[in-house]
């Protein structure tokens, strides 16, 4: 069995499962994501991939906050994903129905995700056609919950 794309790895690779919330000028956004990843310690620094399409993008710049909350392998953290999963047109607006509170410099978190990051961005690359990658510094933050985070692992690296 031979792949040398690496492709059938790539999709193996795992990753965690967030949901990235930012009060922005136009509207509050919320998407789900499985790629947030650190990539520096001093100061500690996350990756985070962006769907191109996303309303999100239209208002997050940099300075900007955003919060990424962590989801929980439990019931919870699934009636979080499945309220965030498809995504939000512009205009809708993410937070409603949720409970929210606010963190020390005024990003807007989910109360019921397992934890969350303050993060303020530094700046957006564009490595592909389809997604690009936010680079933002971790602020603050704590842990909301004990559970065990939920962790993604994709069939296939063309595709979630």
């Amino acid at each position: 069995m031979s792949d040398a794309s690496g492709i059938d790895v790539l999709g193996r690779t795992p990753s965690g499962l967030f949901i990235v919330t930012h009060a922005g000028e136009r509207q509050n956004h919320g998407f789900l994501a499985s790629w947030v990843m650190q990539c520096g310690f001093h100061p500690p620094t996350i990756t985070i991939a962006i769907k191109q399409d996303r309303p999100i993008l239209r208002d997050l710049k940099p300075g900007k906050i955003l919060c990424v909350n962590l989801l929980g392998k439990d019931d919870t953290g699934k009636k979080l994903m499945g309220a965030f999963a498809r995504g939000f047109g512009i205009g809708e607006d993410a937070f409603a129905g949720q409970a929210m509170a606010e963190s020390p410099n005024k990003g807007r978190y989910l109360t019921d995700a397992l934890g969350y990051m303050e993060c303020k961005m530094t700046r957006l690359l564009e490595p592909s056609t389809e997604h690009n990658l936010v680079v933002a510094q971790v602020t603050g933050g704590n842990m909301l919950g004990d559970g065990e985070p939920w962790v993604h692992i994709r069939k296939s690296g063309a595709n979630y």
